[in-house]
């Protein structure tokens, strides 16, 4: 008893899933700040690719005209703006998607807390690349999956992922991210995104396809490799706006198998009871506007592929061989590794009292984590700081090398 004779509050009685969040390193990374910290940790786009001066027109001419735009919305999204989707991601696939089967989502994050919720018991098994995007460990976890990581994009992971199966471990998901990776950058090769089906369809577990960067792919005139949907209908793809228009949408977008869609708009009415209907009415603007979104992926692409230069020439200049790395044909990311078994996490401080950021890649691991590697993103700092942002980096590592 207090001094007033009341009980004490008792204390909340958490859910067994709290017990299985973890924070995100890049979060941690990203709370860093300091006068002129040089940021190649997070994969954020760049502010010169948002078009702000065209959103802005946008919305005022959609407040002065439309007298629903601060009104509630449909809770299953903008009908409009989810048949543009469908026919856009139709196209991509080469076959027929309606409004009826494509789910609106507060960005790709949420699309995959909705798949899990409607699709996992604890204990299901889930694929994912090795390494792969921490936002999706994160959600995986939380729904007490039984996540298992092979590397689909190099050496003998499909292989691993065949024996794997053969050994009767059921699978329940699969989650890629075929085209430019998060963290590494790597593309999946088409007989890997073949494969990948085969599989799925042999021993019947679904693929979750997430696509954020496959428009943004740096090699002029080079085709894109077939969407693994296209290759199958039973594929959750995801796709979002926050890449190619802004990210303070936060609205991406999945497509499914037609038994899904309407389980997961349930699932989304129960959540959160719909999207801002302000900012569904202003990307359908966008999107429709001829040729705005093409403009827009077009010049985000040289934006982006002249920092990726700047950025793998400055790593080359100052590291030479001690550093390895392969340059990505898209995305936002440089994925490397440190010679001599050097250590990224203990780099990190050093980095930072340099003023240069990045994220250690041991956090993109499910298990057995490659201390060595570490995740650096070209997408916001400009081409111009590159060579002081490597030089802060290799200054760093040789003194952590060092001590």
């Amino acid at each position: 008893m207090t001094s007033r004779g009341l009980a004490k509050p008792a204390a909340p009685a958490f859910a067994g899933r709290v017990g299985r969040l973890a924070t995100s390193a890049i979060g941690s990374v990203l709370g860093q700040s300091s006068a002129g910290l040089i940021g190649l940790a997070a994969g954020s786009p760049a502010p010169e690719s948002f078009g702000a001066d065209a959103v802005a027109s946008a919305a005022a001419r959609l407040l002065a005209e439309r007298g629903d735009a601060l009104q509630y919305g449909d809770t299953s999204g903008l009908l409009e703006l989810r048949e543009w989707i469908a026919g856009h991601v139709g196209g991509l696939l080469g076959r027929e998607c309606s409004a009826a089967e494509t789910v609106l989502t507060h960005g790709s994050q949420q699309g995959l807390d909705l798949i899990c919720k409607a699709l996992l018991d604890p204990g299901d098994v889930v694929v994912v690349d090795r390494p792969t995007y921490v936002g999706a460990l994160q959600v995986f976890r939380l729904y007490g999956a039984d996540v298992v990581d092979v590397s689909l994009t190099e050496g003998d992971g499909l292989a691993r992922l065949e024996r794997l199966l053969a050994g009767g471990t059921a699978v329940k998901l699969l989650y890629v991210v075929a085209d430019y990776a998060n963290p590494t950058g790597a593309t999946l090769a088409l007989e890997g995104r073949q494969r990948l089906t085969e599989l799925a369809a042999e021993h019947g577990f679904l693929l979750v396809e997430d696509d954020p960067y496959g428009e943004l792919g740096y090699r002029d005139g080079a085709a894109r490799l077939p969407a693994i949907a296209s290759l199958s209908p039973s594929v959750i793809r995801m796709g979002s706006f926050s890449k190619v228009l802004f990210p303070a949408a936060r609205l991406g977008y999945l497509t499914g198998p037609d038994r899904l869609a309407p389980v997961l708009h349930t699932l989304k009415q129960a959540a959160d009871l719909g999207n801002s209907r302000l900012l569904e009415l202003l990307v359908n603007d966008l999107v429709r506007t001829d040729g705005y979104l093409q403009a827009r992926i077009a010049d985000a692409r040289k934006l982006y592929r002249t920092r990726r230069d700047a950025l793998a020439g400055a790593l080359r200049d100052a590291f030479g061989r001690d550093l390895e790395f392969d340059v990505p044909d898209g995305g936002f990311f440089i994925w490397a590794r440190l010679p001599g078994g050097a250590s990224a996490s203990r780099l990190l401080p050093e980095a930072l009292a340099e003023g240069v950021s990045f994220v250690p890649g041991a956090a993109f691991y499910v298990s057995s984590p490659d201390d060595a590697t570490l995740r650096l993103s070209f997408s916001q700092a400009p081409s111009a700081t590159m060579n002081e942002a490597v030089l802060r980096l290799h200054r760093a590592w040789r003194r952590s090398a060092r001590n």
